[in-house]
Parts: structure tokens; sequence; C-alpha cells
């Protein structure tokens, strides 16, 4: 056998070792947990790369004269807020005129950013529900190394495609990879994780979010020292890295452990297809997604062009909301999974109260977004305020869909992510007509639209929705992670 081989050989074995040893010492599930993070973490990164390459090296969109003369025209300090006034006392006094008519053209870079997004929303529309039956057939385990490692790895060929319609067909396929993580994590999450702990590794998903304000620091500062290209080369590597140790840690660990599942063969398709938790499920994902888009599309250009903020990929106000959606979303899991385990109240309660938080707070401070006055920190403060909020939707609604049919998980997720996906690009053709519209109050009438989509697909979940087996769900194999009946609650609830 040649050195070369031998080497790589010992190399193999080596790592097989140490596999061994950290999920002797960690656990297996703290080691899936890791993983899962950082899969999620490299899809947002994913999810955002495009945008960050385009925008790096770009100081505006505008040129000086044009971005200059509109803040004049439209922003609150500049134009509509007259200086400060101390009337004699210590007070300081804002006073504030209408706003009037708001107008900006979509530049050619708006465009290109909104063609690369929509490419990628629409990947993620095809491929969930169709990822939760191939997760049924191969292992979740498999199909979510499989989505992030694809994910990443067709980044490769941005480079040589940049721009042009073989561009848009990568992020079409990135969209699709990523869109399939997310049943098969649901399945993962249901076959490995203790009922009692399932909220908490949900919550896990918001990684995703953490994901978006990494590249937008590092990635920033990757593509204007060495260049557009190399966060792509980045972006690929670090995804070969972690499907190697996915592959090492993970899937050769839990593979022959899995439970057998019928679930490709049983999966009762008329019952879910009229299971109203199942839909109150999705409808409340579209309230989740709509609200995303508008924070993350909306209110970032609000709080520049009418507030005159510099916001950019690396700065605070694009990094620090969502490191905080990020760090709530674990939060509300642990709490959510620590009051079941108390019981205090039933699952379904407990889903209930998760999705109000994840949905009518946000819905209330989006709506006042458009009414802040003079003060630039009080729009900056609800933006960080909602997207925080929204980390709530893993331990309400995403949870849900893991406890209305355990055997089903995946799929009822899936669906649940392909209803989603369609009203977020739905909020994304909104948020884009009101930045580039020709109406006056645009702004408010963005945000008011967001927030009555937030409350109406929150009043569906709190008629419909449950955290209660579903009688369609079929008996498995895998008794552990299957409840006879829901949890008794002590306490009643106004929500059930």
């Amino acid at each position: 056998m040649a050195p070369s081989l031998q080497t790589l050989k010992r190399g193999s074995i080596q790592v097989q070792r140490a596999a061994k040893v950290v999920n002797d010492q960690i656990g297996s599930r703290q080691v899936l947990c890791i993983f899962v993070v950082t899969g999620f973490v490299l899809c947002g990164v994913v999810e955002q790369s495009a945008s960050v390459a385009l925008r790096a090296n770009s100081t505006s969109s505008y040129s000086a004269h044009e971005f200059a003369e509109y803040v004049e025209n439209t922003s609150y300090i500049t134009r509509y807020c007259q200086p400060p006034s101390q009337n004699g006392s210590s007070n300081t006094v804002h006073v504030v005129r209408s706003i009037p008519h708001i107008e900006i053209p979509m530049t050619r870079t708006d465009k290109t950013e909104s063609v690369l997004r929509q490419a990628f929303m629409w990947g993620t529309l095809v491929s969930p529900l169709a990822a939760s039956r191939i997760a049924a057939r191969v292992g979740a385990e498999r199909l979510f190394g499989a989505g992030v490692l694809g994910s990443g790895v067709v980044a490769m060929m941005v480079p040589a495609t940049w721009l042009t319609a073989f561009h848009v067909v990568i992020r079409f396929f990135q969209g699709v990879f990523m869109g399939a993580t997310w049943p098969a994590a649901h399945m993962l999450a249901v076959t490995w994780i203790k009922p009692k702990h399932i909220s908490g590794f949900i919550s896990l998903y918001a990684a995703v979010n953490f994901g978006y304000a990494v590249v937008g620091i590092l990635g920033t500062m990757l593509v204007r020292k060495l260049g557009r290209d190399w966060l792509s080369y980045v972006i690929s590597l670090c995804s070969f890295l972690w499907y190697f140790l996915w592959w090492r840690f993970v899937d050769q660990s839990l593979a022959p452990n899995r439970p057998k599942r019928d679930e490709h063969r049983h999966l009762p398709w008329r019952s879910l297809l009229t299971s109203k938790p199942a839909w109150a499920c999705g409808i409340a994902v579209i309230g989740s997604q709509w609200a995303d888009a508008t924070l993350m599309l909306g209110v970032t250009k609000y709080l520049k062009l009418v507030y005159g903020f510099s916001i950019e990929y690396e700065d605070i106000l694009q990094s620090l909301p969502h490191i905080g959606h990020f760090i709530a979303a674990i939060t509300f899991g642990i709490v959510v999974d620590h009051v079941r385990e108390s019981g205090l109240v039933s699952t379904t309660t407990s889903r209930k109260f998760f999705v109000y938080l994840s949905h009518f707070p946000p819905a209330a401070l989006m709506f006042v977004l458009g009414y802040t006055g003079c003060d630039p920190a009080a729009p900056a403060a609800l933006y960080t305020a909602a997207l925080a909020m929204t980390g709530a939707t893993a331990a309400g609604v995403y949870s849900s869909a893991a406890d209305i049919a355990p055997n089903f998980a995946g799929t009822v997720f899936g669906l649940c992510q392909t209803v989603g996906a369609a009203g977020l690009l739905a909020a994304n053709y909104v948020v884009s007509e009101g930045l580039h519209g020709s109406f006056a109050g645009w702004w408010r009438l963005v945000f008011g639209v967001s927030s009555a989509v937030l409350l109406l697909t929150a009043g569906a979940f709190m008629a419909m929705g449950s955290g209660s087996i579903q009688d369609w769900n079929a008996p498995g194999d895998n008794e552990s992670i299957v409840e006879a009946v829901e949890e008794p609650s002590r306490l009643e609830s106004v929500l059930e």
C-alpha cells in the first residue's frame, strides 16, 4: 500500500476513535445538538451570502447626490422634525410634521438582490414536503447532512456564474437544499430527543438567524479583504468540513440505532390534509415568515431612508437583532420545556401561549414603528424587540407540529414550511412594493399589513391549534417519543 494511502487510513481510524470518545464522553444527543446548530448557521450564511457579496463593496445603492437629496426630502430628522426647543424648561420637545408622498426607484443592485432572494425562496417552497417523504425513506440523518452539504457545495460554482442566469439557478438549488433541512431536523427531534426536551432542541433552528449575523460581519470583512469569490470558496470548504464531521460523529453513530419506521408507506394523507391542528400550524408559520420578511427587508430600509441610519451588513443593527433572536429562541425553548415538565399547564396551553408571544407583541411593535416620531432610538429599539419576540416561534408553532403527530412530524412540518414559504414570497412582494411604491404612507401600510397578518394567523392557531397527539397518528415502533395522552394541566387557561 502506498505511504499516502496508509497515512489516510490511519487518519480515518483516528477520526473514528475520536468520534467514539466524544460520543462516550459528551453523549450522542449533545453532539447532535452541536451539529444541528452549526448546520443551521451554515444555512443562514448561505442564504445571505449573495446579498453580502453583492453589497459588501458597494458604498451605497444610490449616488451621493441622490441619497443626500432623498434623505433631505423624506427623513424625519432632516425634514419633518424641527430642532428641539426648550420652551423655558429643561424638557426637549420634538415637533413632527405630516409624512408626504414617498417614492424611491429600485436601483439595479436592488433588482438583482431581489431576483436572487426570490430564487432562493422558490427553492425553499418546492422542497420541504418532498424532502419529508425522502427523509422517511433514507433517514433524517442522511438528508439533513446532504441538505447542509448541498447548499454550501454549489456555492463553489457562484464565482463562474456571477449575476448570470445560472447564478439564479444556483440560488434556487441552494434554497431547495436548505428547505430539505427543516423536515429532516424535525424527524431528528422526534426520533432522538426526549419529549420533555423537544422544544429546546427545535429552538436550535433559530441558529439560521445567527448565521445571518455571522455572514454579515465576517463575510463582509472577507469580501472586502480578499474579494467576492472567496466568500463562496470559504462557504464550500466549511460545508465539506462540517459534513465530514457530521458523517463521522453523528450519521455513523446514530444510523445503526435508527428505529424502523413505516411513515413512507402508511401516511394518512387525507387525515393530514383535513387536520385542523396541522393547518393551524401552517397558518401560524405564514405569520412568522411574513413578520421576518417585513423586519429583515422593510424595517432596515425604513431605518436607513427615513431616519438616516447607515445600515450595512456589518453594522450592529444588522447583527445584534439576529443574535438576540437566537438567544431569545433558546430561552423560550428551555422555559416551555420546564413548564411542560412541571405540569403547570398542558402542552396545548403552552404552545398557544408562545404562539401568542411570537405573534401579538411583534404585531403591536411593528404597527407602532410607523408612528415613532423624531427619536431615532425608538424605531431601532422596536425593531430589535420585535425580532427577539419572534424567537418564540420555535417554542410555539414549530414544536406543535411535532406534538400533534410524532410519527409524521417531518411531513407535518414539511407541509407547514411549504405553506410558510408561500407566505414568505407574498410578503417579499408586498414589502418590495412598499419600499419602492408610489403611494404616500406606504411605510405605515406595510407595517400595518404585517401586523394584521400576524394577528389573523395567531388567531387561527388559538382557535384550531393543539399540542395533543391526533388520532390519525399511527402508533410507531419508537414508543419513547409517543405519549398516549397529553399531560394533565393543573391550571386552567383561557387559551384553550
